[in-house]
């Protein structure tokens, strides 16, 4: 592939008459033209005119690593990219590559077209249908004491949503803990996991469902689960790679918080996107349900809720799971 030629289509926004593409690239007319066919096989948008030139449309909504690349300003996340055409699971791809090498650079990013077994939370099922959505993992090399770990979902959560919100422009929302809301909908899950035999270092895995439409969905998730395109005015999909840059750019900003031990400033963001307090909810503890008002929330705390008795009770984070509106 001509990457010379795509930059200096990419520089214009109207044709390129061919003499001029000559000239810059200093090519034969036929090797262009044999250039420009295969930008086109690669699913580029290429518009040719005999008189006005060569004119790029719109790059392919594929995972390619150098449209990836392309101005990604980050310091760790997917300075070194891994692309994969198909995976059981992009967590257990990382597992299988650290294992492999167990000096993999910190912010290994592994992104996949489709995932064979992807997972969430408890070992639930999700769904990642082929060019769909942004199945990815990325490899996280930072001492993180017991009591903060949950700090390293906050951050991915913080960063999906803020990435919606402020780049997508989608009024997204985060659900304890970790499930990223569009209009009371999933459309992003996180899932943070760890080995024994590899200190100080974590896999965060994000599933973001982009493209999907409301007949792609399997049966069980209909209602429940939603995408960017469902979400987006007259549902026009989007590619892939725009949403992608941008992600990996606001989770390198949230991961430099945490080499950073800036806690609470995560802390204090990721509350902006859970909209809790107030609310009455019942929780599990140990196996125990209790009910009541949330007074306050925190990614790292757990949640203050106020029982039906009038007492205030901390739960802590890393002991409530199955947390629901009462």
């Amino acid at each position: 592939m001509n990457h010379a030629l795509i930059q200096y289509l990419k520089k214009h926004s109207d044709f390129v008459p061919v003499p001029d593409l000559e000239k810059a690239l200093k090519a034969r007319r036929d090797a262009l033209f044999t250039d420009v066919e295969d930008l086109i096989e690669e699913g580029y948008s290429v518009e040719f005119h005999p008189y006005l030139g060569v004119k790029l449309l719109d790059i392919p909504d594929r995972l390619l690593p150098h449209e990836i690349n392309e101005d990604l300003n980050t310091k760790h996340v997917g300075r070194n990219l891994l692309i994969r055409d198909e995976v059981a699971s992009t967590n257990e791809e990382a597992f299988a590559l650290l294992e492999a090498d167990p000096d993999l650079p910190d912010g290994t990013t592994i992104v996949a077209e489709a995932q064979s077994a992807g997972r969430g939370r408890m070992g639930r099922a999700w769904h990642s249908p082929r060019g769909a959505g942004l199945w990815l993992s990325v490899v996280l090399k930072c001492p993180v004491a017991p009591d903060k770990l949950p700090v390293l979902t906050a951050m991915a959560s913080l960063a999906v949503a803020n990435m919606l919100q402020q780049f997508i422009q989608l009024p997204s929302e985060i659900k304890w803990p970790n499930d990223i809301m569009l209009r009371g909908r999933k459309c992003c899950g996180v899932l943070v996991e760890a080995r024994s035999n590899l200190p100080d270092t974590w896999v965060l895995g994000i599933g973001l469902n982009v493209n999907q439409q409301a007949a792609d969905f399997p049966p069980e998730l209909k209602g429940l689960a939603t995408s960017l395109r469902m979400e987006r005015p007259g549902q026009q999909a989007l590619n892939r790679v725009r949403v992608l840059r941008p992600l990996l750019f606001y989770l390198d900003k949230v991961y430099d918080l945490v080499l950073r031990k800036k806690y609470d400033k995560i802390a204090k963001a990721w509350a902006e996107f859970v909209h809790m307090g107030g609310k009455r909810i019942s929780l599990q503890q140990g196996g125990l349900e209790h009910t009541g008002t949330v007074a306050r929330v925190d990614p790292l705390e757990g949640i203050a809720l106020r029982l039906d008795s009038g007492e205030t009770r901390q739960f802590p984070a890393e002991a409530v799971n199955n947390v629901r509106s009462a």
